[in-house]
């Protein structure tokens, strides 16, 4: 069998998977039955960086929920453009939140800059050498996962095989980017 067929037939298994776990808990969704009902197709466009798709919210609702936050990491991990696996540490007396200054792979390059002008600002920018249409089109999505949370954040269409964000230095997604404890995920 072609390799190629292989993947396909994985890929189909671990969406019928996810789709039955997700319909059989009916106990979760009467506990949230005020919110916002999310059918897995909600996951999928997420996972794909569709940017139509609410994403604050259900992000919310994914670190919520370990089930949900269990299906969107399966669906990150098969259907991904790119990966950067947690980092090892440098040392066992190193910190637990082990920060890095930039994360590399074969397919991207994920660094940042401090802005001259506003302390506390950082240019985080992405360099995609061989990206996709759609990051041409729609944008990046970066997903920033560890056991306990997951984070995503939207960048801006590639341009000449990079995009850049303008971010506080506190905010909670960057620390994250650049944790050495999260693994990245790009759609």
């Amino acid at each position: 069998m072609p390799e190629h067929q292989h993947h396909l037939k994985e890929q189909l298994f671990t969406a019928k998977t996810l789709y039955r776990e997700l319909h059989q808990a009916p106990e979760q969704q009467a506990q949230h039955s005020n919110a916002k009902a999310w059918v897995f197709n909600d996951l999928v466009q997420l996972t794909q960086g569709n940017p139509k798709v609410d994403a604050q919210q259900l992000m919310q609702h994914i670190n919520q929920s370990l089930t949900l936050r269990r299906q969107y990491m399966q669906l990150l991990q098969q259907l991904a453009f790119a990966t950067s696996p947690v980092q090892a540490a440098a040392s066992s007396a190193a910190s637990s939140a082990a920060r890095i200054i930039s994360r590399k792979s074969a397919e991207f390059e994920l660094l940042f800059k401090p802005d001259k002008q506003f302390s506390g600002q950082v240019y985080v920018i992405l360099k995609i050498p061989h990206s996709i249409e759609k990051h041409h089109n729609q944008g990046v999505r970066i997903n920033c996962c560890s056991n306990e949370l997951i984070s995503s954040i939207h960048f801006p269409p590639i341009v000449d095989g990079k995009t850049q964000l303008l971010m506080e230095e506190s905010d909670q997604k960057f620390i994250n980017m650049f944790d050495a404890e999260f693994a990245i995920y790009l759609s």
